[in-house]
């Protein structure tokens, strides 16, 4: 069955309703969040890969699928059946025994993505030893730098003044991070109190 062609109507859910979640592959009206007097109704689609829209006419399942749709958004909610496997080796998601890393295009199962980091790793230990790069590198400079691989690495939560420890999320090295300010200063007249 092509996905893409499908339109189910669904027959409990009146057209006029308009509140309705989603929780994974299950779809939620009138959810306790809206504090909405109509009742809550949560309905699974009958195929996976579906899910519901509103058209005038009613409520239908239709696809969700980013790669039956083939439409390229990134991180797909609604998976179909079909491709719901390993973006690098095709395994499906039943056969996994390990939870899956997240990626844009899907997910990638635990070795795949290990075999990745390392591939990573490698490359850029490498790269940093052809550029002789030291911890000198990394010292009064405006971004954090990894001092074993020259990564630039997030400072997203780090801005108070002082140490932290941080971990390289490409070769793993746990490291200093010391955030320094320089003081500045502005002067200005004081305004005249009336």
């Amino acid at each position: 069955m092509n996905l893409i062609d499908t339109k189910i109507f669904i027959p409990e859910i009146p057209k006029d309703w308009e509140q309705r979640t989603r929780s994974g592959h299950t779809n939620i009206w009138n959810d306790g969040f809206y504090r909405s007097e109509l009742p809550e109704i949560k309905l699974d689609p009958p195929i996976r890969g579906l899910y519901a829209e509103r058209f005038e006419d009613g409520w239908y399942w239709v696809c969700g699928c980013h790669t039956c749709l083939k439409n390229n958004k990134p991180y797909s909610y609604i998976v179909c059946e079909e491709h719901d496997r390993c973006i690098t080796c095709g395994t499906h998601r039943k056969e996994l025994t390990e939870i899956p890393w997240g990626h844009p295009d899907g997910f990638q199962c635990k070795s795949c993505r290990t075999r990745e980091h390392e591939k990573q790793k490698d490359e850029a230990l490498k790269e940093a030893k052809e550029q002789g790069h030291s911890e000198y590198n990394c010292w009064n400079t405006n971004e954090i730098i990894c001092p074993v691989c020259a990564t630039k690495c997030s400072s997203d939560d780090m801005y108070e003044p002082g140490e932290h420890e941080t971990t390289c999320y490409v070769c793993d090295a746990e490291f200093l991070v010391e955030i320094e300010y320089e003081v500045s200063y502005t002067s200005r007249l004081k305004s005249d109190i009336a």
